[in-house]
Parts: structure tokens; C-alpha cells; sequence
């Protein structure tokens, strides 16, 4: 065992090492693929993912929780070492308003570093290393990497979603459906009244906007981290599975109408009414549209596809669907993972059982077909968002103590919103399966950065809380689950 661990240790070294590596002077001799790095560093963070997927499970604890913490670790080791792929990853957006500037404003390129350099306002090393970065010959190539690995993130985001949905039925979720609302609601209203009176007692210089816009960042709830626990324990067919998995959906649609009614509060001083309208018409049309084709076209879409291809008809049809639904879902203005989890929900694998003439080839189950694609992409998107946390900013006695206030008051709400429900339910799994905040609260807290409700400091507590929500909430089910 010690020789395995030895082994593992220079493993992920080597794996830092050449993440670190920023030399593209291989591009200058002969034909070069643009996209050869994005090779290097998709293999590098599977590595790194095997290696947090190891560790966790020598530990008991689930491969998530080891895949968040080694590119935590990982990103704590980098970023000290002037990495660009991920300094570019840290600083996506402020790249982005640069080129906007330039492109858009027609502003001079070094004038355009300037003034968002300036408006960021980050800490000198940040700023120092965002400016050479700039002036980096290759950012090119940088900017082609790290796009593509946000890429793959997504994709494999998405794909944990749909087999999610995939192992539930629709009429499980209608039975649960009563008490996912009732979580949903309870998760949305306790911790947001707990995160503005925490702010209000701690912070009492800063202006209501702040003040809401915590609040707010505490009642997302991450989908992704908790449905992937379940799916890890082959839990996913309890009933308290049901009910968090169909409150987290409620609570991505309470988000994004809480958020939109913050940031209208906070940039205009007043709700648009009508845009909060708009967002629930929107979601309610969605859900109503994908259920009906569920019930209404898909075997005839299945049909159709077998007619082309017979024999990939099941790997072909599904993944179609989740692309399409993913993109449906952001199109009416919710986020990729719900329509990715209602594609998973509404087929099923009597859809495949047509007549002999078209009959498709294969007899494995749409699960085992799919399931290892998910294998693949999945992981990525945990190590990355583990890469992104900036733990330079978390060490600090105020941020510290604001972090870990709020991040009681986070728990607390999402905790209690599990209580009403009936006997008979593991309460505390269905109220700590809420609490993780995950890729949501990063969306949040990276929205209020942006349009300056979040200063430094407000913002590396937030991600304090981010961080330790979705830390601390997989070995917690692994144990409640285990019992």
C-alpha cells in the first residue's frame, strides 16, 4: 500500500508539473494542431481526476469530494507557479471584456487592459500576472485551451444531469412532487432571510444591494455535486433521492428568477415585474413542451432515427436529445443542466422496442451505453471547478470568519427546509442533500462581482462558503446514506 501511495504521490507531481508547463515552442517546427494541448490537458485532468477518485475511495468518502479537493490542490500549487491556461481560467471574464473592448468599442488594446485592469480591482500579483499575460505571445493558444476544457466541463456537467434524469421516472417525480416544492420554497426563503440578517449584523456599512445579493448567492443549490453522490451510492431510486433532486430543479428556476429580480434591484433600483413574469412563463412552457414530446413524439423520433441508424440508434438518439434540450433550456433563459435533466427524465427504453424491421441491433440497456461517456467527461467538470478557487483569498481572519458565519447560516436554511415533511422520510439527508452550492453559487457570486455589489473580500467569503458547502456535503450523505 505505502509503495501505491509512493507511486501516486510522483503521479500527481509529474501531472502538476506539466500542467504547469506553459512551453507551446513545439508549434514552431512542422504542422501543428491548434487543438494538440487541449489533448495534453484534457489527459492531465482525467489523471489528476483518477488520482482524487482514488484517494476518495481508499478514504470511504465519495469520488466527487476527491476530485473537487485534488484540483483544489492542484490550483493551490499552479497558480503560484505563473500558470497562463490557468490564470485565463481564473480570469475568463476580464479577458473577455478586453476583447469586447477592443472588437466591439473599437478601444486601443493596451488602453483596454488599463481600464479593466483597473475596474477589476485585483489584488497587484493578479493584476501583474493578468498584464504579462496579455503581452503573451501564445494567449492564443491559451484562450483556444482553456475554452475548450470549459467545453468539456459543461458537457460533462450536462451528461451527469441526463443519466440522473435517465434513472428516474416522471411519475416518481409527480410523487415527490409536493414535497420537492415544499424543500424548494423552505430552501429558497431560510437561507436567504438567515445569509441578509448575517450580512446586515457583520457588515452594516454596506448598502442593501450587498446585503441582498449574499442572501441570494445562498439560496442556489448544485444539482451536480448531490445527484452525483447518489448515482456514486446507487442511491438514486430512494425516495429522499427524489424529492432533493426535484427541489434542486425548483430551486434552479428560483434562482434565476431571485437573481434576476437582485440584479434588477442593484443596477436599477427597482423589480421588473415583468421580467419575473417572463421567467416563470418561460419555465412552466419548457417543462410542459418537453413532457409532451415525452409522451407524445418520442417513439416516433426513435423510429425515425433507426431508419438512418440502425445500429448507434441508442447512443445517437439520446445524446441528440440532451444536446437539443440543453440548448432549448438556455434558450428560454434557464440554465443548460435542467433542460439536460429533463431530456434524461423523459426517454426511456421502451422507446426502443420497435418491430423487428427496424428493430435496433443492440440489447444493452441505454444506461450501460451511455454511462461511459459520463465516466469520461463528468470528472472534468469537478477537477476544474476545484482548479478555479482561488485559495489565496480564503486565508485571511475577516474573510475567514464572514465564510464560515455564513456558511452556518447556508446549512441551517437549506437543513431546516427538510424538516416539515412527513415521518417515514430520512430528513436529514433530504435537508443536507440541498446544501451544497457548487457551480450555482459560483454563478452567482461571479454575476455580483461583476457588476460590483461583491467587493474582494464580500466575494472570497461567498466562495469561502461555496467552497465549504460543497466540500463538507458528500462525506455527510456518504454517511447518512450508509446507514
Amino acid at each position: 500500500m505505502r509503495i501505491k501511495s509512493v507511486l501516486l504521490f510522483v503521479m500527481a507531481i509529474c501531472s502538476i508539473t506539466l500542467f504547469a508547463s506553459g512551453d507551446t515552442s513545439g508549434a514552431d517546427s512542422g504542422h501543428h494542431d491548434p487543438f494538440a494541448r487541449v489533448f495534453e490537458f484534457f489527459f492531465l485532468i482525467l489523471f489528476l481526476a483518477l488520482i482524487g477518485r482514488f484517494a476518495s475511495k481508499k478514504l470511504n468518502q465519495s469520488a466527487v469530494l476527491g476530485e473537487l479537493l485534488i484540483g483544489i490542490i492542484a490550483g493551490a500549487i499552479l497558480y503560484p507557479l505563473d500558470t497562463p491556461v490557468l490564470t485565463v481560467f481564473r480570469n475568463f471574464e476580464v479577458i473577455e471584456e478586453v476583447g469586447r473592448m477592443v472588437t466591439q468599442e473599437n478601444v486601443n488594446y493596451t488602453a483596454a487592459i488599463d481600464i479593466i485592469l483597473t475596474d477589476a480591482d485585483l489584488k497587484p500579483e493578479a493584476a501583474s500576472k493578468l498584464r504579462n499575460l496579455f503581452i503573451e505571445p501564445d494567449l492564443r493558444e491559451y484562450l483556444i485551451i482553456a475554452n475548450s476544457i470549459r467545453f468539456i466541463s459543461s458537457l460533462g456537467i450536462i451528461l451527469l444531469l441526463f443519466m440522473v434524469g435517465l434513472e428516474i421516472s416522471i411519475s416518481d417525480m409527480k410523487k415527490s412532487g409536493r414535497n420537492s416544492f415544499i424543500v424548494a420554497v423552505l430552501g429558497v426563503i431560510l437561507p436567504f432571510a438567515f445569509g441578509y440578517f448575517v450580512s446586515l449584523w457583520l457588515l452594516p456599512q454596506l448598502d442593501d444591494g450587498a446585503h441582498i445579493f449574499v442572501a441570494a448567492t445562498l439560496c442556489a443549490t448544485s444539482i451536480g455535486i448531490t445527484a452525483r453522490v447518489f448515482k456514486d451510492l446507487h442511491k438514486l431510486y430512494l425516495p429522499e433521492a427524489k424529492i432533493v433532486l426535484g427541489a434542486a430543479v425548483l430551486d434552479d428556476i428560483l434562482g434565476l428568477i431571485i437573481l434576476a429580480v437582485v440584479t434588477g434591484v442593484v443596477t436599477t433600483g427597482a423589480i421588473s415585474v415583468s421580467e419575473v413574469i417572463i421567467i416563470f412563463v418561460k419555465a412552466i412552457v419548457f417543462f410542459a413542451a418537453i413532457l409532451w414530446f415525452g409522451s407524445a413524439l418520442l417513439k416516433r423520433t426513435v423510429k425515425l432515427f433507426a431508419r438512418f441508424d440502425r445500429a448507434q440508434v441508442k447512443l445517437l438518439y439520446p445524446f441528440a436529445l440532451l444536446m437539443i434540450c440543453a440548448y432549448l433550456a438556455d434558450l428560454v433563459g434557464l440554465a443548460t443542466i435542467v433542460g439536460a435533466f429533463a431530456a434524461g427524465l423523459i426517454i426511456r427504453e421502451e422507446a426502443f422496442q420497435l418491430s423487428d424491421t427496424i428493430g435496433i441491433s443492440s440489447k444493452e440497456s441505454l444506461e450501460v451505453i451511455l454511462t461511459p461517456l459520463e465516466g469520461i467527461f463528468a470528472p472534468v467538470f469537478f477537477v476544474v471547478m476545484g482548479l478555479q478557487v482561488d485559495t489565496s483569498l480564503l486565508f485571511t481572519w475577516d474573510v475567514l470568519m464572514l465564510g464560515g458565519i455564513l456558511t452556518v447560516a447556508a446549512i441551517l436554511g437549506k437543513w431546516l427546509a427538510g424538516l416539515p415533511l412527513r415521518k417515514g422520510l430520512n430528513k436529514n439527508v433530504i435537508g443536507f442533500g440541498m446544501v451544497p452550492r457548487g457551480e450555482v453559487g459560483l454563478i452567482f457570486a461571479g454575476i455580483g462581482k461583476s457588476i460590483g455589489v461583491l467587493d474582494n473580500k464580500l466575494f472570497a467569503a461567498v466562495i469561502l462558503v461555496v467552497l465549504l458547502t460543497t466540500v463538507i456535503t458528500p462525506p455527510i450523505l456518504v454517511k447518512l446514506l450508509k446507514k
